[in-house]
Order: structure tokens, then sequence, then C-alpha cells
């Protein structure tokens, strides 16, 4: 049975490089009342909140003096306000479905109580509930569901003129796109893996006597380029059976064919309008494949 859905037109993969990333690190860093050590979590929660908003396109992104905001038109979807009144604190866009989660209320968008499709924020003047809110997916589910929705509302009418004169930023113009819907997944699951290491032996061994052991199913949708098999059949013939990176021979021959295994990696990705060329193409190990995305 699938318990939940989720669609990824476009996959974003972040690293800790992202002038955003850095720039939200020093915003926070300047925050006295924001824990240092929350400013991970932060990140995580901007990053899952890009990842699971249906419309990049009209969304927009900016770090101000008071506060860092995605808004859609007139309207926060997820924001951190630090000025000195009764909006301070953490901010989140869902719907009627969301999760109960220890430390966040809920407020209606009067805007639209009324509509088809009433609204609602997540809020929480304490930051510590952001590891809870990052690793709940029903809530990101929630989330997801209610920028779908927000769209049928007067709230999301275009403001790009304002959102530019604001110095904001239109999320696809800037969170990365790649074809591989499961990259966004692994990276998740990467960092929870971090989160639970880090959670130590025994809490993660308690939740694991809990867990049920049949995984949940998610249905995924993505856009793919459809690649010249030319160049990649022309990059392998050019690396000759080693990885054109580290220089060592493929680690096995596949069994289909005895050809050596090595893994075509676009120097530029194409999602971001890298060419499906020879020339920026390399044949590479697994360990050197995972290095160029990972490392």
């Amino acid at each position: 049975m699938i318990d939940a859905i989720e669609y990824f037109e476009a996959v974003p993969v972040a690293n800790v490089e992202n002038p955003w990333q850095l720039d939200l690190q020093d915003w926070l860093g300047k925050y006295r009342k924001f824990p240092d050590g929350l400013i991970t979590h932060c990140i995580h929660f901007f990053e899952r909140a890009f990842t699971h908003t249906q419309y990049p396109r009209q969304l927009w992104f900016g770090i101000h003096a008071t506060r860092t905001s995605l808004v859609v038109g007139g309207l926060y979807v997820a924001a951190i306000h630090r000025s000195a009144d009764d909006d301070e604190g953490l901010w989140i866009l869902v719907d009627q479905n969301a999760p109960r989660i220890k430390g966040l209320k809920y407020r209606s968008v009067k805007a639209t109580e009324k509509s088809k499709y009433p609204l609602q924020w997540g809020y929480s003047a304490s930051y510590d509930v952001l590891v809870g809110m990052v690793r709940n997916e029903k809530l990101w589910e929630s989330f997801a569901s209610a920028t779908r929705k927000v769209m049928d509302s007067p709230l999301a009418k275009d403001r790009d003129i304002v959102q530019l004169r604001r110095k904001k930023t239109r999320l696809s113009d800037f969170w990365s796109i790649y074809t591989d819907p499961y990259a966004v997944l692994e990276r998740g699951f990467l960092d929870e893996v971090n989160d639970a290491l880090a959670d130590g032996r025994e809490l993660h061994l308690q939740r694991l006597a809990q867990a049920s052991k049949i995984p949940r199913k998610i249905k995924v949708e993505t856009r793919a380029f459809v690649r010249n098999p030319d160049v990649v059949a022309e990059v392998l013939f050019r690396a000759n059976g080693k990885c054109e990176s580290c220089c060592v021979p493929a680690p096995f021959l596949k069994k289909v064919d005895g050809t050596p295994y090595l893994e075509v990696h676009h120097r530029i990705p194409l999602s971001d309008d890298g060419e499906d060329s020879v020339e920026n193409a390399i044949a590479l190990c697994p360990n050197c494949h995972r290095k160029a995305h990972y490392g």
C-alpha cells in the first residue's frame, strides 16, 4: 500500500558551499536567541521546504534583516521571524491534515478560511521544535499539499516586481535541478542517519524496538533527459577500462558482456544546461562517481 505520495518535477541536491546556506548561517549567527546547535537543522528545514514545494517557479526566497522567508504572492510558506513582536519564531504553511508535533501550534490562515482549501500555519516561538519538524514526513506531505492548494487562493497572485524590489530570488533560479529523484531521497536519508548517530546508540535502539520492519512506499514522478548513447560509448572507449579520475582499473567486469564497469558522469549536469557531449563527460569508477556528487 502506498501511504505517502511525493512528486519531484525537479530535484535539488544542496551542499554546504551553496551561497544561500552560508548567508543563512551568518544571519542565524547574529541572532542571539537562535541556539548554535540548531543551525544545521534550520538549513535542513529550508532544504526540505525547497524540495517539497510544488511550484518552485512561483515561490521566492530571501534573507533580510528581521526574517528569512520563502513566499508565494503575499503569503509566507516557510519562514523564520526574529522581530520583537508576536510574529517572532518559526512558521510553515500546512493543510488541514498536518500532524501533531510537540511544541508546534497551528493557526488558521484567515484569508483561506472560506475558500475551497482552508490552510493553516504551523508556528513555534521555540526553535527546539526544528529537529522533530525536519524528520516528520507527514508534516512535509502536509506542506507539499498546502503549496499546491494555495495556488487556488488570490494570496498566490504574482508579485514578482515586489519580490525583486525586496531582493528575493525565485526558487527555481537557484535551487539546482537534477534529473534523478532518488538523489534527494538519499540526501534526506543520509541526513537522518547522521542525526541517528548523533542521538547515540541507546536512542536509536529504542526507536528500532518500536519501528515497523515493513518500509513505506512512495510514488516518485520526474522528468528525465534522453541521453545520446554514442556519447556514453565514446567516453567508455576513451577510458579503456580505467577510471578517468583516479586512473585505477574498473572494480569489476559486467556479467552481461564482460566489459569493465564504469559510470559516465557529466561534468556540468544536463539540468544545469550542460552539453550531452564527449567533452562534457567523464568515465568514473563508482567511488569517484559518488565523490563527484557528494564529495
